[in-house]
C-alpha cells in the first residue's frame, strides 16, 4: 500500500509539473484577429529575422495552439475595412501614415496589445497595410510581404 501511495504521489506531481510546463504555452493562443482568410504567425523574434508559419483562416487557431514562442501575427482580408476595424477593436491610436509603391502603411499603438517596435522615435504595436480593396492587419508589425 505504502509503494502504492508513493507512485500515486510520483504521479500527480509528474502531471503537476508538466502542467506547468505546458500552461504558459498554451496561454495567449487565441487570434489577435477575426474571420481573417489567412494569417501568418511569427516565432523567435519581434523582427523581420522571425521565423514564419502561414496558416489559411479555417486552419489558424489550431496552428497557433501548437506554435511555441509566438512573437506575432498578421491576418490579410480582402476589404482594408475589415482591417481597419481589427485596430478599432483595440482601442489602437494612429501614429503615422507612409506611402511606399501601392501599399499604404498605418503605424498605431494600442495598450490593450503587449509590446512593440520601435520606429521613429515611437512604440508601434499594430500596423495595418492596404493595397487596392485589401489590406493586412499584424502586431506588432507584418513581416514577410502583403
Amino acid at each position: 500500500m505504502r509503494s502504492f501511495r508513493k507512485s500515486l504521489a510520483i504521479l500527480f506531481a509528474g502531471v503537476v509539473l508538466a502542467a506547468l510546463f505546458v500552461l504558459p504555452q498554451m496561454l495567449d493562443k487565441n487570434l489577435l484577429f477575426a474571420g481573417a482568410e489567412s494569417y501568418i504567425f511569427y516565432t523567435g523574434s519581434q523582427s523581420s529575422n522571425a521565423q514564419i508559419t502561414l496558416a489559411e483562416g479555417e486552419d489558424a487557431a489550431r496552428v497557433k495552439f501548437f506554435l511555441a514562442g509566438v512573437t506575432g501575427e498578421s491576418a490579410r482580408y480582402e476589404s482594408a475595412e475589415s482591417a481597419f476595424a481589427q485596430a478599432e477593436r483595440y482601442g489602437a491610436k494612429l501614429l503615422f501614415c507612409e506611402r511606399a509603391a501601392d501599399v499604404t502603411n498605418y503605424y498605431y499603438y494600442s495598450p490593450r496589445l503587449c509590446g512593440g517596435v520601435e520606429i521613429g522615435g515611437a512604440l508601434v504595436n499594430l500596423h495595418v497595410a492596404v493595397r487596392g480593396a485589401g489590406a493586412s492587419v499584424g502586431s506588432p508589425l507584418i513581416f514577410g510581404g502583403y
